[in-house]
C-alpha cells in the first residue's frame, strides 16, 4: 500500500490519511455503538458491557493502526502511535476538558492512575535494560506477550469495580461508568441487524487502518522523517479524536470526571493491548531509537507525573482551566521536541 501513495501527489496523499482518520473513527462508533446494543439484547450487564467493549471500543482505532504497522514489520510506528496518544489523552485532550469544565478527580481515578503507571513501567523499563552504548534500546517480544497475557485480568478488575454514584447538575442521580448513548437502552433492533453493523464497522477499522498506515509512511519518507514521529504526533492526535470530542462534551455537562475514567482505562488499554500486541507479533520485539527515548519517554513520564500530581494529592479534587492549560503547554512542547530534536541527532 505505502509503494501505492508514492505515486500519488502529496495532497492525495494527505487527503487520504485524514480520510482514512475520518473513517476510522466512525468505524469504531458503530462498532461499538450496535455491540453495545447487542450485549444489552443478549442480557449482558451494563457494568460489564462498559468495562470491556466501551473499554476496547476507545482504543480500536490505536489497535488497528499499530496492529496494521505491526504485521507490516513497522514496530517502532506501532509503539509511537500508542505511547503518543497516551501523551495525547493525558495532556491535550483533559487539558482542553478542563478549559471547557472542570474535571473531578477522584480515588478510582488514582486507582487507574496506578494500574497506569505499572504498565508505563512494564513498558519502559525493559528498554532500559536493553539499552546499547548507541542509545537505541528494545522493547522485548517476550514483554509483549506478559502485556497481552495481563488483558484479561485488568478486564476482569474493571468488570468487578463498583460503579461510582454520581449526581447530575440538576441535583438528580446519573448513571456512571461510561458514556453510552442513551437511545441504546430504549431501542432493541434485531440482533441480526446489530451483528451485521458489527461487522460493517470491522471492515471499515480494518481497511481505513491499512490506508492510514500506507498514507502515513508514504508522507514520511516523501518528507524525510521517521515514520514514528508521525506516529507520535499526527496519527496519534487523530485516533485520540474520539476521546477529545467525549472529554469537551462530558466536561461541558458537568460529567468530567466519568470522561477522565474512559481516558485513563484507554491509556492503560494503549500499553497492555496496543503495545502489547505490537511487541508480540514483531519477531524480533520493538526496536526504540534514540529520539524516542530522549523526547516520547519522557513525555510520557513528565505528563504522568504532572497527572499523578492531580490525583493522588488531597487537596486537589478536580482539575481546572489553569491546570488545562499547562498540560496544553507539555503537549505543544511534546510536539516540538519531536519536530526538532531528530534534527540535532
Amino acid at each position: 500500500m505505502t509503494e501505492v501513495f508514492l505515486t500519488w501527489p502529496v495532497l492525495l496523499v494527505v487527503g487520504a490519511l485524514v480520510g482514512s482518520l475520518v473513517i476510522l473513527a466512525k468505524s469504531a462508533d458503530i462498532l461499538v455503538d450496535n455491540a453495545v446494543a447487542l450485549s444489552k439484547v443478549w442480557g449482558m450487564p451494563e457494568l460489564v458491557v462498559g468495562a470491556t467493549i466501551v473499554s476496547l471500543g476507545t482504543t480500536l482505532p490505536e489497535l488497528a493502526a499499530s496492529g496494521i504497522s505491526a504485521l507490516q514489520g513497522s514496530g517502532e510506528f506501532a509503539l509511537g502511535n500508542a505511547v503518543g496518544s497516551i501523551i495525547t489523552n493525558t495532556s491535550l485532550i483533559l487539558g482542553l476538558g478542563a478549559v471547557f469544565g472542570a474535571i473531578a478527580v477522584g480515588r478510582a481515578e488514582s486507582q487507574k492512575l496506578t494500574i497506569l503507571l505499572a504498565a508505563t513501567a512494564a513498558l519502559i523499563v525493559p528498554t532500559l535494560v536493553t539499552l546499547g552504548p548507541d542509545g537505541q534500546g528494545h522493547l522485548p517480544r517476550w514483554m509483549g506477550v506478559v502485556l497481552l497475557v495481563s488483558l484479561p485480568v485488568y478486564l476482569v478488575w474493571m468488570a468487578r469495580q463498583r460503579s461510582p454514584q454520581v449526581s447530575a447538575p440538576d441535583g438528580e442521580p446519573a448513571d456512571s461508568g461510561v458514556l453510552v448513548e442513551p437511545d441504546l437502552a430504549e431501542e432493541a433492533p434485531h440482533p441480526s441487524r446489530l451483528l451485521a453493523m458489527v461487522a460493517l464497522g470491522a471492515v471499515g477499522i480494518a481497511g481505513s487502518a491499512v490506508v492510514l498506515v500506507g498514507s502515513a509512511e508514504a508522507l514520511a519518507i516523501r518528507a524525510g522523517v521517521p515514520e514514528f514521529i508521525l506516529a507520535v504526533t499526527l496519527v496519534a492526535f487523530g485516533t485520540s479524536v474520539p476521546e477529545l470530542t467525549t472529554v469537551i462534551t462530558a466536561a461541558r455537562r458537568g460529567f468530567g470526571g466519568l470522561a477522565l475514567g474512559n481516558v485513563l482505562g484507554a491509556n492503560v488499554l494503549n500499553i497492555i493491548l496496543v503495545s502489547g500486541f505490537a511487541a508480540a507479533v514483531m519477531p524480533g520485539g520493538i526496536p526504540v531509537g534514540v529520539d524516542f527515548m530522549l523526547v516520547s519517554y519522557p513525555a510520557l513520564l513528565i505528563v504522568l507525573g504532572l497527572f499523578g500530581w492531580f490525583a493522588y494529592n488531597t487537596r486537589v479534587n478536580e482539575i481546572r482551566v489553569k491546570e488545562g492549560i499547562a498540560l496544553v503547554v507539555i503537549y505543544v512542547a511534546f510536539l516540538a521536541a519531536s519536530l526538532l530534536v531528530p534534527n540535532f541527532l
